[in-house]
C-alpha cells in the first residue's frame, strides 16, 4: 500500500507532526508533499491530511486538496490554538464533514495543540475581546506544542492506521 501524508502549515507546527507521521510509517511506499509548494497530490492508497487551524476550520487549499481524493482511505491530522479536547476534536469533524470526499473511506483524526504566531494571536484577540484572560493564557500554553507527548502521540495515531488498513 502507498501512503502519502499532505499538509499545509503555516506556522511550522503542522509540519512538525507530519514529519512524525511519515517518519513512523514502516513501509518504502510513502510520500510526503507539502500542498503549498504542490498543489497536485500524489496517488496513494491511504491519505493522511494535515492542516493548522484557522478561524475553526481548514483552508480553501486543503479542501481542494479533500476534492482530489477520490478513492481509497484517509485520515486528517490537525494543530489548533486552543486545548485539543474532544468535544472540539468532534466539532471539527462535523465542520469538515461536507467537504471530505465522498469516495473514500475515512479512518479518524489526530488533534493537537499547536503554537500561535504573533499575528495568529492578535487576530484571536481582536475576535474575541472578551476571552482576553483566557486567550492569554492557551496562547502560554501552546507555546510548548507540539511538544514530544504530541509527536508520539501523532506517531501512534499513524501506526494505528497503518495497522488498521493492513490488517
Amino acid at each position: 500500500m502507498k501512503y502519502a501524508v499532505i499538509y499545509q502549515s503555516k506556522s511550522g507546527n503542522t509540519r512538525e507532526v507530519a514529519e512524525e507521521i511519515y517518519k513512523s510509517l514502516s513501509t518504502d511506499e510513502k510520500v510526503i508533499q507539502d500542498i503549498d509548494r504542490e498543489e497536485e497530490i500524489p496517488q496513494a492508497d491511504i491519505y493522511l491530511v494535515g492542516f493548522g487551524i484557522r478561524n475553526q476550520m481548514c483552508s480553501m487549499d486543503v479542501i481542494n486538496c479533500f476534492d482530489q481524493i477520490t478513492s481509497g482511505r484517509f485520515a486528517v491530522f490537525a494543530t489548533c490554538g486552543y486545548v485539543a479536547t474532544e468535544q472540539y476534536k468532534a466539532n471539527l469533524e462535523k465542520r469538515l464533514d461536507v467537504w471530505m470526499p465522498e469516495d473514500a473511506d475515512y479512518l479518524g483524526m489526530f488533534l493537537c495543540q499547536g503554537r500561535v504566531s504573533k499575528e495568529g494571536q492578535k487576530n484571536m484577540l481582536d475576535q474575541m475581546p472578551e476571552e482576553k484572560e483566557r486567550m492569554k493564557q492557551l496562547f502560554e500554553y501552546g507555546e510548548s506544542h507540539p511538544d514530544r507527548e504530541d509527536l508520539e502521540k501523532a506517531a501512534q495515531f499513524a501506526r494505528e492506521i497503518q495497522q488498521q488498513v493492513e490488517s
